[in-house]
């Protein structure tokens, strides 16, 4: 047998992930088809579903439609599930699982591993959705085939695939073969678009039992065969393997095999009683893996030529599937089998998983090798491994999601024994935002430690130095902490000092000069932050840390953003892959860039991943909010967001988000609860503190001074609003915040107006219109769009401004385009139409055969496919873009798109 490349592209690309998995299965040796249950399960439904014990053929019959699938030119992906397969890890096998079938997808490294998200069921949910949206724009039918489902024992997993089940696209096809319902909801099949087959319908019937061995039984065998196995498909092949071991003219009873039928104790019975004691030990043995890389096993098993000699265990054929790149995998019941005698000899096996998890770490897999030591019961051996691999320095190689993998495999002793260790979960928990259990654990690691100078006995206090370090640097750049806090300066203090000397880890090195670029570009000192993400990438590049250099890419790509450089930012976002940090980051970028954004290109509500800085979090939750239905529910998406935050403990997102709210509860009229919650936020009460660049994100001081100018206007107090927009203005001109001073001018233009100012509203006017034709960001004017409207039009007759006025006339065309009812379906068109004649939510819903609540959701994706600014011009719209559908269409849509979206 070839032994596969060490370190080569499978094991580099996902370390932590068996690639096994997500491939096609072979073609059992033997597989005997059955044609009149093909015809029944194909062609696939929606959803198809085979429940039945392990050995009732339920893969070998999803390989069969799988391969069939696959030669007619179709789409089909192929995921085995484990126990190990959290949310965090079941969608990244899934969206790999696509990929290896040919949907396009990107190099899954970048896209499925690196967007430092850690809170697990919002980071799926969206990446499950990115997903969703690639298979519905291939339009073709998709297969995705998912084998041992009951073995989704993680609730957010189950999440993940129920998610796919109930809100795929309709071209997307599920078969599931599983013994149990993990909690999925098969609810498709109750409503026909789905159907199930059960342990009963997958027996073997008499003739297939005849055709199964070819004809050579008589009739009495084979009604004793029936009768003794009642059509189990593992037993009867065990039986076929048997007979083909004991000669074809030697008889073998069916009493043999009758008495304890599908059960794993007739496989010790009779297929281990009947091997040799090596095979019987070497079957013990491989049990061990979930997945069998001969080269790998070899080396942990001191065996060589493995293959050759599992394929003289004649009684295992068809027990053992074959998987690429030489891996094997034991039927999955004779290796609960063998579990319980596994225990027998405990001694063994312990030594055995520690053999496996030496290997495996040579072999660069550190969470299996964790794993079989933790089998082994060997602390020591668990924390010896991490620390070899790395420690923390893992967050820069594999990202956050092996990170959260790897701390799972530790014990508390193992922490406790292992400082090292403990500052892994210490970094887990923050990214977690179980910001409380980090500190605690931090502190009292700092007191064992001697300020993190001492390792263990026997350790290597300059990694701890070096893992501390690391620690810093993800404190300050993710844990989203305010920048005047204790413990961000006191860290800031000591990176400063550590990056003031030579580094001599590149993956630390890179760490710490990435945290310092996301403190600079968060204070708008983007030479400085320009500095120190160039020098973080070049330090992870000579690391070969490709989640760093992921990191640093979206960072540098919101130094541009802020500074107007619009294709410079997209670059950046869009180098890789479409992460979720990404796809946000480029959702806000594209949102500045229209008066009316495009709704197919984000979706009305985002996923925001609980690690990033605050960026991600502002981006998303303003965008989210602007395309909201209306303003209150804007005000109640910020508000929910804020309650969220605040539970998370996310400092600075919290202070954004009570900013943010202050503009909302101006726009929908709240201007006496705007001023009061101003002052039970404790949100700054000078101008001095409200521009305050230096102890706040400038992403903060933008929420803080365009709340207050819009509560000052509302409250008549002109003059002050006036005042705090020329300081914050002449403020964002000399730190190079272009995207500040145009949200800065395009309120100083309805300021002035309300003023009766109109020379300087025309002023303020052409300077935005310039930086617009630079910068491409049109959504300021979108903001103050009444005011614009106003003004506009004085502009063009404006002498002094005539450079302005072919970008005033492109701005007022916009601004005044009405919907184009050809962006909406007919039943969009069937909805407006009705709104416009006045018709009630209830009456509408009842027209569509669904219930209010959907109505409203609905409703809630029509209003941002609109581009409306407010309900009023939404009303107007809704006219105009119905005026092409034919009276009485509407009605015709009664039940048509049950709990369905527009």
């Amino acid at each position: 047998m070839a032994r596969s490349r060490r370190n080569g592209p499978r094991e580099a690309a996902e370390p932590w992930l068996h690639v096994a998995k997500a491939q096609q299965p072979a073609v059992v040796r033997g597989y005997f088809r059955r044609t009149d249950l093909l015809a029944r399960v194909e062609p696939l439904r929606a959803l198809t579903v085979l429940r039945a014990p392990s050995g009732f053929g339920k893969t070998a019959l999803l390989a069969d439609v799988f391969h069939r699938w696959r030669n007619d030119g179709r789409l089909a992906a192929w995921l085995t599930v484990d126990e190990g397969d959290a949310a965090g890890i079941i969608d990244a096998y899934i969206a790999l699982a696509f990929r290896n079938g040919g949907l396009p997808l990107v190099d899954m490294k970048e896209a499925w591993r690196d967007d430092g998200d850690s809170a697990i069921p919002h980071r799926a949910r969206r990446r499950t959705e990115l997903l969703a949206t690639a298979i519905k724009t291939h339009g073709a039918p998709c297969l995705l085939v998912l084998d041992d489902v009951e073995r989704l024992v993680r609730s957010e997993a189950v999440d993940t695939v129920n998610y796919l089940l109930q809100s795929g696209p309709p071209n997307l096809h599920v078969a599931l073969a599983m013994r149990d319902n993990p909690g999925l909801d098969l609810s498709k099949i109750d409503d026909g678009e789905g159907v199930a087959f059960s342990a009963q319908e997958l027996r073997f019937s008499t003739a297939q039992i005849d055709g199964f061995f070819n004809g050579s039984l008589s009739l009495r065998e084979i009604a004793t065969l029936e009768k003794g196995t009642e059509g189990w498909p593992v037993a009867l092949r065990i039986f076929r393997n048997i007979k083909a071991a004991a000669g074809k003219d030697q008889a073998v009873t069916i009493q043999q095999i009758a008495a304890d039928r599908v059960t794993a104790e007739w496989l010790g019975e009779r297929l281990l009683r009947d091997l040799p004691e090596a095979d019987r030990d070497l079957l013990l043995d491989l049990s061990l893996f979930e997945w069998i890389t001969p080269t790998l096993a070899e080396e942990a098993l001191g065996e060589a030529d493995l293959r050759h000699r599992v394929e003289r265990v004649g009684a295992l054929d068809g027990l053992l599937q074959q998987g690429p790149d030489d891996t094997l995998r034991l039927n999955p019941l004779l290796r609960e089998y063998c579990a319980t005698r596994r225990r027998e000899d405990s001694d063994r096996f312990q030594m055995l998983h520690r053999r496996i998890a030496q290997a495996e770490a040579r072999e660069g897999r550190v969470v299996p090798a964790l794993r079989h030591a933790s089998e082994a019961g060997d602390g020591g051996q668990v924390g010896q491994l991490l620390e070899r691999a790395g420690g923390v320095r893992l967050w820069a190689r594999f990202g956050v999601k092996a990170l959260i993998a790897i701390n799972e495999q530790l014990s508390d002793a193992v922490v406790d024994a292992f400082p090292r260790a403990a500052l892994l979960r210490c970094t887990v928990l923050g990214l977690q935002s179980r910001f409380g259990e980090a500190l605690q654990q931090y502190a009292a690691l700092r007191a064992k430690t001697q300020g993190f100078q001492r390792d263990r006995v026997g350790g290597d206090d300059g990694a701890l130095r070096a893992d501390h370090m690391l620690v810093q640097a993800t404190l300050v750049g993710f844990h989203c902490l305010p920048l005047h806090s204790p413990l961000v300066r006191e860290a800031l203090a000591s990176i400063n000092e550590m990056v003031a000397a030579p580094i001599a880890d590149p993956v630390v090195e890179g760490a710490l000069h990435l945290s310092l670029s996301i403190v600079h570009g968060q204070r708008a000192r983007f030479a400085a932050a320009q500095r120190c993400g160039t020098q973080a990438r070049a330090a992870f590049d000579r690391a070969g840390a490709a989640y760093g250099s992921v990191f640093v890419n979206l960072t540098l790509g919101t130094l541009a953003m802020a500074q107007g450089r619009v294709r410079e930012a997209a670059n950046h976002y869009g180098h890789g892959a479409p992460t979720a940090i990404a796809d946000i980051l480029s959702w806000e970028l594209e949102h500045e860039r229209s008066c009316k954004p495009a709704a197919a290109s984000a979706p009305t509500v985002p996923t925001i991943p609980e690690v990033g800085w605050v960026d991600v979090h502002a981006a998303a939750y303003s965008v989210a909010a602007e395309l909201a239905f209306d303003a209150q529910a804007a005000l109640f998406s910020v508000e929910h967001a804020r309650e969220r935050a605040r539970s998370k403990n996310l400092a600075t997102v919290v202070r954004f988000l009570s900013a943010l709210r202050i503009t909302w509860l101006v726009r929908q009229g709240l201007h006496a609860d705007a001023a009061r919650a101003w002052g039970e936020d404790s949100l700054p009460d000078t101008d001095a503190a409200i521009l305050d660049a230096d102890r706040q994100s400038w992403r903060e001081m933008e929420a803080l001074a365009c709340g207050r100018v819009r509560l000052l206007q509302a409250q008549g107090d002109l003059r002050a609003a006036r005042e705090l927009l020329r300081q914050l203005c002449l403020l964002a001109d000399d730190r190079g915040l272009r995207r500040v001073l145009m949200n800065g001018l395009a309120l100083s233009v309805s300021v002035e107006r309300d003023m009766g100012l109109m020379h300087n509203a025309v002023t303020d006017l052409a300077d935005l219109l310039r930086l617009a034709e630079e910068a491409d960001y049109l959504r300021p004017l979108g903001r103050e769009r009444n005011a614009a409207l106003y003004v506009l039009p004085a502009l063009l007759e404006e002498a002094s401004a005539r450079d302005a006025h072919a970008a005033a006339a492109k701005a007022l065309a916009e601004l005044h385009a009405p919907a184009d009812a050809t962006q909406f379906t007919a039943r969009e068109l069937a909805v407006l139409r009705a709104l416009g004649e006045g018709n009630g939510a209830l009456e509408i819903a009842a027209s569509l055969g669904i219930n209010e609540e959907d109505l409203q959701l609905e409703m809630e994706d029509l209003y941002a496919k609109s581009g409306a600014q407010d309900r009023d011009e939404f009303d107007r719209l809704a006219l105009d873009a119905a005026a092409t559908l034919p009276r009485g269409a509407r009605r015709n849509w009664r039940g048509s798109a049950r709990r369905s979206r527009l």
